[in-house]
């Protein structure tokens, strides 16, 4: 189940942030190394199963390996996996090493609780993965409980069928970008389906929607065990919980697909050109342009040069346990010399760190990870980092095993960085280093400031610098010399501790600063308390008054607003709070307070504390002036209190939950080579807004903040309405596209993201379509999933949460949007004539101009109308001007339907089933991929010299089976009227895939819903 539909991952921890960093699978030849990460709150799993439970794991995991070898041709299998065990586990295991590299973040798979003392009634039995992103391209991580892999009585076995063919289905999912080959159950073309659970396939049969290799023995079951009848159509008398249940002891079957029903024990292979249904309505056709799943891996690049192994080969893979490091600690030291020249302070600070702090860390946190860094000069470097600032760069190591290293580095810095300090580069510098380890329990940047900050003119107000902590859950311990303090507020703001110093006292100051390192390094379940709600810059005018909200997710806690005014304006603004029980503060209130200027002393700072009286409630804000235009900026935190509970990993309903984002780019482990002749080339964002299970279905505006590699930052529009690149309207991931500019064409991009939020007026309106699931064999629904939403508004902000590496931006071809609502609305045999129906596309995105030009090919053959690449070839027979006999072939606007009627005769005795795509072409010359493909039923098509097995399995029950008279149907909707003129369409290959051909069709039509799809699961609105 490719959750492209809904991605309702669960809690990293209550910041409500799940960075972009790219996940942990690896490929070393023909063996990959894969990372299975258990949530700390794994609280269902028993002492006394904790054990059973890893057995369990690595067996499956055993069995994947061997499937995922047979499955590919003997070419790829699972070489090493990474078992990162929560921390209270180390006990009853041997050789666990600390990791800072592998995490809950980026792991592969995610092993989270889905009951605990908050959600004692949430259950989640199924394992599912999650991928936002286009066909053929990675997802972001697979899913599952532990309760799947302990399989108490054979339950998870007897439910869902071999576990790790379950798993390597979702493998397939997350690793090479294919989808489900079956359809959603009580879903019709007629009422506007995309994937149903039955269609009228090429021979105007009804089958269910798959792809398998032969005869599925099997009988339509109702919820009682009894015999029943699925109606095709909305209109037909039938039994709408009849499921199709194949006979699980059978000892024949088909080989394929893995996409289609996993747990037939027959079942071994995915679909290929042979066996695959290129006619059957389900996301496979639909998102890879109705090209198998084996031909969509098979272009991933994990295969390139490599040959088939022995049939011998060892697929057992090594099993490594990890446990996750204690905080990581950052130390900067400022080398800079322009206000302080002597060398005293700066020499007695290191050694403090080298022969006291050091020592200490690897003493009483072995866990922790410390790095090391200077800070100095006027000049902006090319370090690779945010700020490009730092220099002597020592990334966080393990300080146990690493002490001497450390010692060494620190005793061999000097200060020569001349002149100048860039506090804000440094800062942002820091924040890059320790995003990786923001899934520690609170990392801590131990900033040594020297000299006065230098460069104002080139710095933003410190709140993005310190922002980027704050989301990386990282709190500042500073220690400033000399008068001109500047860091107290940011380090107040980041919830640590600020230490200012002169000559007098420096050596009792900095003792008091190791001790408050130490002592925040024993803190074991510190979480960044902080949510960023909002940073915004704002113009208020005498006529307008600027106006915004903020809103409270969990009590208690406390609101603070800062609001940054021109040093220059006096006492003619006035700043309104409102708190959530209605009352309102200003600038007289006691709970305001002006303690601060900005770091460039270009702001003064408003603080605003609030102690709201209930969640889940929204309040706003407006700042008035009487004079001139005033612009400023403003920020919103949220400070979560103590005995809120903080989550690592895990599900939850709702109410216990905060909520969180996670955004990802395209391309393959953080690189996107532009040129390169892939699925996806496109520059592509993807955020997923959830709260517990929920996910969000609206929000006001979701916006991407692109930062290149020149400094310029560009703002994309993400959007959740199933256009491309959103693969699913109303499922929580709000997609946008990038058109990166030329020159340079390779750099460095980072992401940021703003999300806006509101309430909405019915919060449990029934979800669309939700995505496809790990189902088990009998069909039912879990009905865990059926949980009301919130209707709470948010804001959020969340800076550099993603990087992409781009390559080669000056050889991008940007294609026009595919059509992916082609069909076919009218067919008439008497007079040979075919009406069809599509969306006119984009040109480019983005941009309303219209395409130059379309080509609407057509065959007996499905393989002559779209190629292994998922576009039409050039030696297709497509519809020529002399065949148009209504509407046009002209492209119109983009979004305006467009409709082209064209004369199709077919004669004989038997007319062939006929097949259709459409692509268009832009003006720069560049063509788009084809669009999904649509059919004339009609009979058998010709006979070839090569024949095949049909794909999929067709009924043949009295109340189902329909006329043999040809129709004319579409994997997007029924068409409405039959057709009775037989005729022939000459082939322009030698090589096809034939039709399904009546020898393989079975007595019933099974049903699959796989054991992945569906679900149905109600997930509501935010």
């Amino acid at each position: 189940m490719s959750l492209t539909a809904i991605r309702l991952a669960f809690a990293f921890f209550v910041l409500g942030i799940l960075l972009g960093s790219s996940a942990a699978i690896s490929l070393d030849g023909h063996g990959y190394e894969f990372t299975v990460a258990i949530s700390e709150d794994a609280m269902d799993i028993a002492d006394d199963q904790r054990l059973p439970f890893l057995n369990a794991l690595r067996a499956t995991l055993t069995s994947t390996s061997k499937m995922l070898f047979d499955a590919t041709d003997n070419i790829l299998y699972l070489q090493k996996v990474n078992i990162l065990v929560p921390s209270s586990w180390i006990s009853i295991l041997s050789g666990v090493t600390p990791t800072s590299k592998h995490n809950y973040l980026n792991a592969d798979m995610r092993i989270e609780t889905t009951k605990n003392s908050n959600d004692p009634e949430s259950l989640i039995e199924s394992a599912r993965s999650y991928s936002s992103k286009m066909c053929g391209q990675p997802g972001e991580y697979i899913i599952a409980p532990p309760q799947f892999f302990l399989d108490v009585n054979g339950a998870t076995v007897a439910k869902y069928g071999d576990k790790a063919k379950v798993i390597l289905h979702e493998f397939a999912h997350y690793r090479y970008g294919v989808h489900d080959e079956h359809g959603i159950p009580e879903t019709y073309i007629d009422l506007g389906a995309k994937f149903p659970y039955t269609f009228l396939n090429p021979r105007g049969e009804w089958q269910l929607t798959g792809s398998n290799d032969s005869k599925i023995e099997g009988s339509y079951q109702n919820s009682m065990g009894g015999s029943c009848t699925y109606p095709n159509t909305p209109t037909e008398t039938g039994d709408l919980s009849c499921r199709f249940i194949p006979d699980m002891t059978a000892t024949t079957g088909p080989s394929s697909s893995l996409m289609f029903m996993p747990f037939l024990p027959t079942v071994s292979k995915f679909s290929d050109e042979k066996n695959h249904d290129r006619a059957a309505p389900n996301k496979q056709n639909y998102w890879c342009r109705n090209r198998s799943t084996k031909t969509v891996i098979k272009k991933n690049p994990d295969f390139n040069n490599l040959s088939p192994l022995a049939n011998t080969t060892t697929t057992t893979p090594q099993f490594n346990y990890l446990v996750r490091a204690s905080q990581a600690i950052y130390i900067v030291l400022d080398a800079s010399n322009h206000t302080l020249p002597d060398n005293t302070v700066f020499n007695y600070i290191k050694t403090e760190i080298a022969q006291r702090m050091i020592p200490q860390l690897a003493a009483n946190s072995p866990r922790s990870f410390v790095g090391i860094a200077t800070m100095g000069g006027s000049v902006v470097t090319s370090n690779g980092r945010l700020g490009g600032y730092l220099t002597e760069i020592q990334s966080p190591v393990l300080v146990s095993t690493n002490e001497p290293i450390l010692v060494n580095k620190l005793n061999g810095l000097t200060r020569s960085a001349g002149q100048g300090l860039l506090l804000e580069k440094a800062i942002l510098d820091v924040g890059d280093i320790l995003t990786e380890f923001t899934h520690l329990s609170g990392s801590i940047a131990l900033l040594v400031k020297l000299n006065d900050i230098t460069g104002v003119q080139q710095m933003n107000v410190e709140c993005e610098a310190t922002h980027l902590l704050n989301s990386r859950s990282a709190r500042l311990v500073t220690f400033e010399f000399g008068s001109n303090n500047v860091l107290s507020r940011s380090t107040l703001m980041s919830g640590g501790t600020h230490f200012p110093a002169d000559s007098t006292n420096y050596q009792t100051v900095f003792s008091s600063v190791i001790n408050k390192a130490l002592e925040l390094v024993q803190e074991s379940r510190y979480q960044n308390r902080r949510i960023q709600l909002v940073r915004d810059q704002f113009t208020t005018l005498a006529s307008t008054p600027f106006r915004g909200f903020y809103t409270v997710d969990f009590m208690p806690s406390v609101i603070e607003l800062h609001f940054f005014v021109p040093v220059s304006r006096t006492g003619d603004y006035e700043i309104y709070v409102n708190n959530t029980n209605g009352m309102t503060y200003t600038l007289s209130s006691s709970e305001h307070s002006q303690l601060y200027l900005s770091w460039d002393r270009k702001y003064k700072v408003h603080t605003f504390r609030l102690t709201p009286v209930s969640n889940a409630v929204t309040a706003t804000y407006s700042v008035h002036t009487l004079g001139t235009d005033m612009a400023g900026y403003v920020e919103a935190i949220e400070v979560l209190g103590n005995t809120v509970p903080v989550y690592i990993g895990g599900g939850g309903q709702p109410k216990n939950r905060v909520v969180e984002v996670e955004v990802y780019t395209n391309g393959n482990s953080g690189l996107l080579n532009m040129a390169a002749v892939n699925e996806e080339t496109s520059f592509l964002v993807y955020a997923s807004v959830r709260k517990g299970f929920t996910v969000s279905r609206a929000l006001r505006s979701a916006v991407a903040m692109i930062h290149g590699p020149t400094g310029n930052t560009d703002n994309i529009s993400l959007r959740d309405d199933g256009l491309y690149p959103d693969l699913l309207e109303k499922d929580g991931i709000y997609s946008g596209f990038y058109r990166p500019p030329t020159t340079p064409s390779n750099g460095d991009y980072r992401i940021s993201v703003r999300l806006d939020g509101y309430r909405r007026t019915n919060p449990l309106a029934p979800f669309k379509y939700s995505s496809s699931r790990s189902m088990p064999i009998d069909q039912t629904e879990d009905p865990s999933f059926n949980e009301g939403g919130s209707s709470t508004s948010f804001q959020r902000w969340y800076p550099y949460v993603a990087k992409l590496q781009v390559q080669a931006a000056n050889f991008y071809e940007e294609k026009p949007l595919r059509i992916m609502d082609f069909r076919i609305d009218y067919s008439n045999p008497v007079n040979d004539q075919v009406t069809f129906h599509w969306t006119a596309p984009q040109n480019s995105y983005g941009k309303n101009d219209s395409v130059a030009s379309y080509r609407l090919a057509y065959s007996s053959y499905p393989s002559d109308i779209i190629d292994d690449k998922g576009t039409i070839p050039t030696s297709a027979v497509v519809i020529m001007a002399s065949d148009i006999i209504g509407g046009t072939l002209t492209p119109v606007t983009p979004y305006e339907a467009q409709t082209v009627t064209v004369r199709m005769p077919r004669v004989g005795p038997s007319p062939p089933t006929i097949y259709f795509t459409i692509s268009s072409r832009s003006t720069t010359g560049f063509e788009s991929y084809a669009a999904p493909m649509v059919y004339l039923t009609g009979s058998e098509p010709p006979p070839i010299t090569t024949t095949t097995v049909p794909s999929t399995v067709t009924t043949t029950r009295t109340s189902t089976v329909t006329s043999t008279m040809p129709t004319s149907s579409t994997s997007m909707q029924t068409t409405r009227t039959t057709t009775t003129t037989p005729t022939t369409v000459p082939r322009t290959t030698s090589a096809t895939t034939p039709l399904p051909s009546g020898a393989q069709r079975i007595g019933v039509s099974f049903y699959f819903n796989s054991l992945f799809s569906l679900l149905l699961i109600r997930a509501f609105a935010l």
